[in-house]
């Protein structure tokens, strides 16, 4: 019995004592010699100015300068906090900025704008081969779909595929569930059915659509999704806004399955390298001084930097290898909506016929 009563009051006094702590106030314990001690150390540290460095509090110096790990500049601590250099900011009024505030548009009093898409087999011969691709309404890219800012968007999608698919709308403010992801958003449209697509177009701009389901984009499942300025918007641009629009996509094509050429990429395949003539031997990488550097990516299964890691046997412009504007003649201004739809390329635009202007 008496050993309980003594287990009781040890978990009273810890209980007491750990109120104390969260408060950050513990009792008085020590007598006044060693307060007077403590008061006399902190008088002594408090003189010497210590400074850290704010991503790495384990960095301290006496001095300022520069954190050695990182680089950025040491603040100074006060009582063993950092010191909050925030207070100290220049907030001048008269030095701020001005940042404008665009007038309030109008997206109501829109359209249904109906599109229908069926997506199917084809066989295309772009790399010199006749290789499997898919086609939407019988074109690669896919049709161009365009939109006025406030109309609503529904687009109906008729998978005649063996397999299922989706579509998603890159760059789009929409609801969720028309976000076309497979199961994220939506169940994957299967081979033979129909979905409906249905959302509103709350912006304008240039951007392009694509299937999300396994690698269909890289064999023709992308376009051109173009949404419009309204007439009465404020910001529309007389001049900009309302010159005839061409979209060109961007896209490249492989001769390659695209599973095949993942699979490549997982396990560090040079083939893709040695069609480029882009390959780094480890003759090079000794005489540049880098051959720990070369050996320890090989390890990683690392490819030498490149600017794409996929070889591709054709590029194209609107899948094809160009386009020809017969209907405008010379001093016409055109606006051209451009659209990335390739799978792994970066694209270099220039004009040759003059000067450009990017809006």
């Amino acid at each position: 019995m008496k050993t309980k009563k003594n287990i009781i009051l040890s978990a009273l006094i810890l209980m007491h004592l750990g109120m104390y702590a969260q408060t950050g106030h513990l009792p008085d314990v020590s007598n006044q010699k060693n307060s007077d001690h403590s008061h006399n150390k902190g008088e002594e540290s408090k003189d010497q100015q210590s400074y850290t460095c704010p991503m790495h509090p384990e960095v301290k110096s006496d001095k300022p300068g520069n954190c050695p790990k990182c680089g950025m500049k040491l603040v100074p601590k006060e009582n063993g906090e950092m010191h909050n250099t925030h207070g100290k900011m220049d907030m001048n009024v008269k030095d701020q900025k001005v940042i404008p505030v665009l007038p309030k548009k109008n997206i109501k009093g829109g359209k249904v704008v109906k599109y229908d898409l069926f997506v199917k087999d084809t066989i295309v011969n772009y790399g010199g081969k006749p290789k499997r691709a898919i086609a939407v309404n019988g074109q690669i890219p896919m049709p161009t779909l365009t939109f006025t800012e406030g109309d609503t968007a529904e687009i109906v999608v008729h998978n005649m595929l063996d397999e299922e698919t989706a579509l998603h709308w890159h760059g789009v403010w929409l609801p969720n569930k028309e976000d076309g992801v497979p199961w994220l958003t939506q169940k994957p449209i299967q081979p033979g059915t129909t979905y409906t697509y249905s959302f509103p177009i709350m912006q304008n701009g240039t951007h392009f659509y694509h299937s999300h389901s396994g690698f269909q984009e890289q064999i023709g499942m992308y376009g051109s999704f173009i949404m419009k300025k309204r007439l009465d918007d404020p910001t529309f641009r007389k001049g900009i806004d309302d010159l005839p629009t061409v979209p060109i996509v961007l896209s490249e094509w492989t001769n390659l399955d695209p599973n095949n050429v993942h699979r490549m990429l997982r396990n560090a395949n040079d083939w893709s390298a040695i069609k480029k003539g882009s390959t780094q031997s480890y003759l090079e990488a000794i005489e540049e001084g880098h051959f720990k550097i070369k050996v320890t990516n090989e390890w990683k299964l690392m490819l030498a930097m490149d600017v794409s890691d996929v070889y591709y046997d054709k590029f194209l412009i609107n899948g094809g290898d160009g386009q020809q504007l017969s209907q405008f003649k010379a001093g016409d201004k055109v606006r051209l909506r451009l659209s990335n739809g390739g799978a792994s390329s970066y694209f270099w635009v220039n004009y040759a016929g003059g000067s450009s202007k990017l809006v």
